[in-house]
Formats: C-alpha cells, structure tokens, sequence
C-alpha cells in the first residue's frame, strides 16, 4: 500500500523564512526549513512522530515537494 504525503506552508515564531511541514499518513513527521537560504534547506525530523515504515519513494517525493514549495 502505497504512503500518502501532504506538504503545509507555514509560519512559525521560531522561524524567520517559511516552513514546510511534511505529513505522511495523516501525521506531522517533519519541517523543511530554510533559514540558511534555498541552497542550504534542513529537515527536522520529529522523532516521536516517525513511522517505522514509510516507503522510500514516498518520503523522497513528499521532501522534493517541500523543497519545490519553499522555493516558489
């Protein structure tokens, strides 16, 4: 069965630059951020939220998303 991703836009206090938040079967599992600018992006994860299973193709997808998003 195939993971479904969701990308979502935002605006934390604990961020200059906008975030993307990666969730991946319904849960928040990271932040894509760019505080050190487009070429420099990080992702934190949230450990406690990590499945122990995604797909990997689907985790490549839902980050490269985020990363296309913040780049707009």
């Amino acid at each position: 069965m195939e993971n479904k991703f969701q990308i979502i836009i935002g605006s934390p206090i604990d961020y200059e630059e906008l975030v993307a938040y990666v969730w991946i079967n319904g849960e928040e599992i990271a932040i894509v951020q760019k505080e050190e600018g487009v070429n420099r992006m990080k992702v934190e994860f949230f450990k406690e939220k990590v499945q122990s299973d995604i797909y990997l193709d689907t985790l490549l997808a839902a980050l490269f998303e985020a990363k296309s998003q913040l780049m707009k």
